[in-house]
């Protein structure tokens, strides 16, 4: 009898541990990457197959992921979702072995037609397929990422700033208020400098200056991948670097 019992309690904890993971719990991640600038953060989301066998994730509609961010007091301040419009077809991704799917969605830190008050964030991203290699997704907890934000304060300096061009050939336009009709800046990775400083003298008398940079940066030149970052900056009148505004260039995979 005390056989049949333990024979019985081993097969429940089997019969458990197998609906809690999913018969097709396939070796898989995915997470979201928030790139911030002073004017819009970019989301980079990821589906990476970790394993060795090709993955079909099926959605019932053209949306495929969700994007929540909420306060600190947990009030929502964006969806992904809202105000847009899905196609109702069936839709496929396909990931293959040790590779990763990547898209690209931003917010420009408006709530409402205004600007969210600067500090810490939460962002909840969801994928929404309904079945993986034509089964039913047993464990969904591998569908939801969870990650900070941080908005920050809006620059005193520049503004409306938008980066045009990709491989090395880059137009960045906006507007600049100078304390002293000079602006700065340069590129880098993060590790390495790739444009030393140069310096941007305005002619105009306006409080709101219109400024357009070209950028060149040969194509042999690039990171091998990361994000190419713009700084843009003045001085002070004591030569310090203030009104720091870091931008995207591209992000190179």
């Amino acid at each position: 009898m005390r056989t049949l019992l333990c024979v019985v309690l081993l097969f429940f904890s089997i019969a458990m541990n197998t609906n809690a993971n999913g018969v097709n719990d396939f070796n898989y991640s995915f997470y979201l990457i928030p790139v911030a600038d002073p004017e819009k953060v970019i989301f980079e989301i990821v589906i990476k197959n970790e394993g060795d066998l090709p993955l079909h994730f099926e959605f019932p509609t053209s949306q495929m992921i969700e994007i929540t961010i909420t306060d600190q007091e947990g009030a929502e301040v964006y969806v992904y979702s809202k105000g847009r419009y899905f196609l109702q077809a069936f839709q496929t991704i396909v990931v293959e072995p040790h590779q990763s799917v990547k898209r690209y969605e931003k917010w420009n830190y408006q709530f409402k037609g205004k600007r969210v008050p600067s500090g810490v964030y939460t962002v909840n991203a969801s994928l929404k397929p309904i079945s993986l290699n034509d089964e039913p997704i047993k464990n969904r907890a591998k569908l939801y990422h969870s990650q900070k934000l941080k908005v920050p304060e809006e620059n005193p300096a520049f503004r409306f700033v938008k980066v045009s061009g990709t491989k090395g050939d880059y137009v960045v336009t906006g507007e600049v208020r100078p304390t002293n009709r000079r602006l700065f800046y340069s590129v880098e990775d993060g590790h390495r400098e790739y444009i030393k400083e140069k310096e941007v003298v305005l002619d105009g008398k306006e409080e709101w200056e219109k400024f357009k940079l070209p950028i060149q940066l040969p194509i042999d030149k690039h990171p091998a991948s990361g994000s190419l970052m713009l700084n843009l900056y003045e001085r002070d009148k004591n030569g310090n670097n203030i009104s720091l505004y870091p931008i995207v260039l591209e992000v190179i995979q």
